[in-house]
């Protein structure tokens, strides 16, 4: 007694396809390996096909940089604000409203400190930290000065951003003082350094007038701005 054992064969594509002799259950058998083992050996069910998505995911976002913003706009400068101020502060007949305080802003100030102390540092005087710290102490002092003499006040921010930007004509003062003759000839750093003094009390004198309405009150105003302000050409002519 014979029995026909027959093996699984596997075809040219890739499954396994079970050949029967003539049974019916056989012949459904086989059909029904033919899909398990193509089902076996196709994409699993459940995983992603990676090469598909990648090939329909978008193209990355590129930024555009012509509708970018310029970096000193981002950060809160204004170059041709700046320019405006100091014209008006180096124009010794030019009269401030009321807004030229309301427009205010450290970059100018912060720029005119930095520009003194690198000039001075040219003729051998490395002078950043007392220029800042005289510059903070006095603005404080004025700050609370003015508060304690008007009946409206001034906040900090404003306070420092007129007196950093009368600080102008120190700076001219500290180029000149770069192009002296000689040492010996002391007469002109005292002509220009008063001459500048008076321009920069006068110039903050002038704006803090306009903006607290102190008319009756100007000299008052006067006097601490030229003592800081004394102070300054005193490190620069000395």
């Amino acid at each position: 007694m014979s029995a026909n054992i027959m093996f699984p064969q596997q075809p040219p594509g890739g499954g396994f396809m079970q050949s029967g002799n003539g049974s019916g259950g056989g012949g459904g058998g086989g059909g029904g390996g033919d899909s398990f083992y193509q089902t076996s050996y196709g994409q699993p069910g459940g995983v992603p096909d990676y090469y598909n998505m990648a090939a329909a995911a978008p193209a990355p976002m590129t930024d555009d940089f012509d509708n970018e913003p310029p970096l000193l706009e981002e950060l809160g400068i204004n170059v041709d604000h700046i320019i405006t101020k100091a014209k008006s502060v180096m124009n010794p007949f030019s009269s401030f409203p009321s807004t030229f305080a309301e427009e205010a802003d450290m970059s100018g100030p912060i720029a005119f400190c930095l520009a003194l102390g690198i000039i001075l540092s040219l003729s051998g005087k490395f002078q950043f930290g007392v220029i800042y710290g005289l510059a903070i102490t006095g603005c404080v002092s004025i700050y609370v000065v003015l508060n304690l003499m008007s009946e409206g006040g001034i906040d900090l921010y404003r306070c420092t951003s007129v007196v950093g930007y009368a600080l102008l004509p120190m700076v001219v003062l500290s180029v000149s003082m770069l192009f002296r003759p000689g040492k010996k000839v002391a007469v002109l750093g005292y002509l220009v350094g008063s001459l500048s003094i008076t321009w920069s009390t006068a110039t903050a004198t002038k704006i803090f007038v306009s903006v607290l309405s102190m008319q009756d009150q100007m000299w008052l105003i006067a006097y601490p701005l030229a003592l800081l302000y004394t102070s300054f050409a005193l490190i620069i002519i000395f």
